[in-house]
């Protein structure tokens, strides 16, 4: 009997070593690197024939932790480098905006410009769940100001666009999709639980840790998504699937490197034209840490 209950407190002694705590742990004046690439195939059927729209993304950010609290954490993002291109087989290069480019006629390059070293404070849980962020607004009147744009009304009519991609609401929908991954709980290797998404791609993420030991854990998830593009001149609603890979570090709970794979498909509306347009987008998304 007595063997009996030594083994009991062993195996239950063992089960416990095997529950990891999923969590960020931050200190204060923590630094990090991070590099973006996203890459967009588009193909629209126009009239019986495929347009084909190739859109890549490269930015890097710079991130510092200023505040720890029990539940929470409060960072610095900047932007340190951005890049864009879009081309299309039949229409040849479209975009081209860079922000190290040196040519001061090239307008796009020099709102891209504007973003850089503009800081940004974003809240989140140490989930990854990210309360708030706040410094969208300077971003986008820095774009302006280093295009040397001033006239009000073209500000105006412009500042709506930049809100999508630039703006808080905008940044804490897209970065949500790096950091909040994290279960908020004790798990164990093959444990699921669940999150989602919020704004222009919704998704309902599936997540399963899959390896875990002193230096690292990987992750994997799978979401059932909802993109959207909705404005008074088109409407573009698809649906689809995600595949996320992540290997993260034990100790930090910071993400090395995170793949993202999608396929999204629907319908465009063209309100001014009264058309309909089958679109469908394939897209991969990496982060990786460079420090």
């Amino acid at each position: 009997m007595k063997t009996f209950t030594v083994l009991l407190v062993f195996l239950s002694s063992v089960g416990v070593a095997a529950q990891q705590m999923l969590e960020y742990n931050f200190n204060v004046n923590d630094t990090f690197q991070v590099e973006q690439q996203a890459k967009q195939h588009i193909v629209q059927e126009i009239n019986g024939v495929d347009q084909i729209i190739d859109n890549n993304l490269k930015s890097a950010m710079r991130f510092k932790v200023v505040k720890v609290e029990d539940d929470m954490i409060t960072l610095e993002m900047t932007f340190q480098h951005l890049k864009m291109t879009m081309s299309s087989p039949e229409l040849g290069e479209l975009l081209n905006a860079d922000t190290n480019n040196k040519d001061d006629s090239d307008l796009t390059s020099k709102m891209f410009k504007g973003t850089l070293n503009v800081p940004v404070t974003m809240i989140m849980e140490k989930t990854g769940k990210i309360q708030s962020i706040s410094g969208g607004e300077k971003l986008i009147a820095s774009m302006f100001k280093a295009a040397d744009i001033t006239d009000e009304a073209t500000i105006e009519a412009n500042k709506a666009q930049f809100e999508k991609q630039f703006g808080s609401h905008a940044l804490s929908n897209s970065f949500e999709q790096m950091t909040y991954f994290l279960p908020g709980k004790s798990v164990t290797i093959n444990d699921t639980w669940e999150n989602s998404y919020q704004g222009d791609l919704q998704a309902k993420n599936n997540w399963t840790l899959i390896g875990f030991d002193a230096d690292t854990y990987t992750v994997s998830g799978n979401a059932d998504t909802t993109m959207s593009n909705i404005d008074e001149n088109v409407t573009m609603v698809l649906t689809g699937t995600q595949e996320t890979s992540i290997n993260a570090s034990s100790k930090s709970g910071l993400f090395k490197d995170i793949t993202v794979k999608g396929i999204y498909i629907g319908d465009t509306q063209v309100h001014a034209q009264n058309i309909t347009i089958p679109t469908k987008i394939t897209s991969t998304i990496t982060y990786k840490t460079l420090n």
